[in-house]
């Protein structure tokens, strides 16, 4: 008999493909395009950056007010500037993502969640429950967190019923209730919030909810200065506010730069400007305030 040649080959790789299991599951993601400019280093996918969206630029978080999204990719900008997909709101495996230097876990955590990412510490694969948390104490405290959050979350959800048939005060065994919830049943306004009960216990980390006023300024190209009411609301007025700006509007200063323990004023001031137009952004516990300046003409 002759000898056959064979039609084709087939060639196997042995080594097996992984990757950071990121996702605690599919729903809700969202996701946005963004850059990191040449010099952010290589930057590995899970990393908590901060993004400005404004100019759509990634930088390395300094204060945990700054943590408000997640790389999807991994990047390499150390010699020149990186494209990235970064994701703004989802479900993450809180031993998957990349925590930023000494920021503390536990608030990183709250302000990822005020930006509608939240840290999972169990997930559940084939049916079989896998807990997924930093492995450091102060990690762990952060796990308790979302545990005691989801918890109280679940709560409100079987109760809700309830609380619509009968008149709900704050002495309510069922008045646990979620800003949203909150917001659709306004005959609730005075039941406080799964999170205002949650800060009173001490059970998440004393970030209390702010309001500012106004939300936005326009100041001319000759430069200026304004201030931003900010007034601490709920339970929690124990904690501190923080502010943060676009990293690259090096021509606008604030006072006071420090935590701040009470409701008072942000002041900030415009230097003047002889170029176009340009905005920058304040970021105070999860509120945006936005300065328009108008184009300088140049001399």
């Amino acid at each position: 008999m002759g000898t056959y040649a064979p039609i084709g080959q087939a060639t196997f790789y042995s080594t097996p493909y992984t990757y950071s299991p990121l996702l605690s599951d599919g729903d809700d993601v969202v996701s946005r395009s963004a850059s990191m400019a040449s010099g952010g280093g290589v930057v590995k996918r899970g990393a908590i950056l901060s993004w400005a969206p404004a100019t759509g630029l990634l930088t390395q978080p300094v204060a945990t007010t700054d943590c408000n999204c997640i790389l999807a990719n991994d990047i390499d900008a150390t010699s020149a500037a990186a494209a990235a997909i970064i994701y703004v709101g989802g479900k993450f495996k809180a031993d998957a993502v990349i925590w930023p230097g000494a920021l503390g876990h536990a608030l990183v955590t709250e302000s990822l969640r005020m930006h509608d990412i939240q840290i999972e510490s169990v997930v559940f694969t084939d049916g079989t429950l896998v807990k997924s948390a930093p492995k450091d104490v102060e990690g762990q405290a952060a796990q308790q967190v979302v545990e005691l959050n989801k918890a109280e979350e679940g709560k409100a959800a079987a109760d809700i019923g309830k609380a619509a048939e009968e008149k709900v005060t704050v002495d309510s065994p069922w008045a646990y209730l979620t800003a949203e919830e909150r917001e659709k049943n306004p005959e609730f306004a005075e039941v406080p919030t799964t999170q205002e009960l949650g800060e009173a216990a001490g059970q998440i980390p004393d970030v209390p909810p702010v309001t500012i006023n106004p939300t936005s300024a326009t100041v001319l190209a000759a430069g200026g200065t304004g201030s931003i009411t900010v007034t601490v609301t709920g339970p929690g007025t124990s904690g501190t506010w923080t502010v943060d700006k676009d990293s690259t509007a090096t021509w606008l200063t604030y006072t006071p730069t420090t935590p701040q323990s009470a409701s008072g004023s942000l002041n900030w001031t415009a230097a003047a400007n002889t170029g176009a137009a340009r905005s920058a952004h304040f970021y105070i516990n999860g509120k945006t305030f936005t300065l328009n300046q108008g184009a300088g003409v140049s001399r």
